[in-house]
């Protein structure tokens, strides 16, 4: 069923075009098991592409960061305002128990990093070069995310603007919460698809939206969200904290002009 007609047939009639009207784009990813990726492929976890010209990167003690996750734009479907071509890398400290984030500022970068390419034509740093990285630091205690290299298999589709997040107010004028409207039908929006990953469209919290505490009304796209997954027969796992979700807000202005310097990172669990 298209999600317009999933909306008319849940919602009130003085919702129904409200919320219909706040549809975004967005990309969600699936994750396939397939041993070893491609250097360049699309993917969560495992080793990714970086050239051999292009430091690795580090937290502040020199540790090498992990690559969370990799999209490489020629491989997925075209995103309004987003590259075409190129690879995108977020990279997070998984030697820190929060896994390079920083609780009083989502700006501050030095346990993570997100890194774009341009072309993919430069040659990359081998899967045993950057293992190499790592190999000092074997015995340290490691909180790590994304427990297999995961194909992240891409899916065009809609979103809706339905959770109590910055958007929300902004869009309507008050917090979700105070909507009593919405009540009887939260579990019925939830399932429209608030969860997951993607790439663009509206992002979801545990908890609750960290940018409405932020200095920062400007970075106000969502850039990619990493929900917790799992496949079902135990082989692999997505994970954050207690089945959290992991989110990387950037400014429209700095992904247009694809500068990705000042993203803010963050996330939550239950």
């Amino acid at each position: 069923m298209e999600l317009d007609q999933k909306v008319k047939d849940l919602l009130p009639k003085e919702w129904q075009d409200k919320l219909l009207d706040t549809q975004k784009e967005t990309i969600e990813f699936s994750m396939k098991a397939e041993g070893e990726l491609p250097l360049t492929a699309t993917k969560a976890g495992g080793i990714g592409y970086v050239p051999k010209h292009v430091p690795y990167p580090t937290n502040a003690k020199g540790q090498p960061l992990s690559l969370l996750a990799q999209i490489n734009f020629s491989e997925i479907p075209q995103l309004e305002h987003f590259p075409r071509e190129g690879v995108l890398a977020f990279y997070v400290d998984y030697y820190d128990d929060l896994i390079g984030m920083a609780l009083e500022n989502m700006a501050n970068t030095e346990g993570y990093r997100v890194i774009y390419f341009d072309t993919t034509e430069d040659e990359s740093l081998t899967r045993d070069e950057q293992k190499s990285y790592f190999l000092p630091y074997a015995e340290e205690e490691k909180f790590t995310v994304v427990n297999a290299e995961l194909r992240m298999i891409p899916r065009l589709t809609k979103q809706l603007l339905f959770n109590d997040i910055a958007e929300f107010e902004k869009s309507f004028g008050v917090p979700k919460s105070e909507i009593e409207a919405f009540d009887p039908y939260a579990d019925e929006l939830d399932e429209l698809g608030q969860y997951g990953t993607r790439l663009g469209g509206y992002p979801n919290f545990t908890q609750y939206d960290p940018r409405v505490y932020e200095d920062g009304k400007e970075i106000d796209v969502l850039l990619f969200q990493l929900d917790t997954d799992y496949d079902e027969s135990g082989e692999w796992e997505i994970m954050w904290g207690d089945s959290g979700v992991g989110n990387f807000f950037i400014s429209l202005h700095d992904l247009q002009e694809k500068k990705f310097e000042n993203v803010w990172y963050s996330w939550d669990c239950m």
